[in-house]
């Protein structure tokens, strides 16, 4: 094995682990955004007791309020 071998190896796997935790830190921030927008969705905009179910959609920002199986309210969300 020669000399530099193992430096190689080091740097490579420095790079490795420094992007696996970046990638760590914005899978977990984009984690918590959507959770905050849902909480939003169920708490503030279908809180009334007249809507049965809501969906969140996180792709569009679309908050869906639900009664009888139908939407009766929706709304986005910033």
């Amino acid at each position: 094995m020669n000399k530099t071998t193992w430096k190689t190896l080091a740097i490579i796997f420095i790079i490795l682990f420094t992007l696996e935790t970046l990638f760590i830190i914005w899978a977990w921030d984009y984690g918590t955004d959507i959770l905050e927008e849902e909480s939003e969705c169920v708490l503030n905009v279908c809180a009334d007791g007249e809507y049965d179910a809501y969906i969140y959609d996180s792709i569009e920002n679309i908050c869906y309020c639900y009664k009888d199986g139908e939407i009766a309210y929706k709304k986005f969300i910033r």
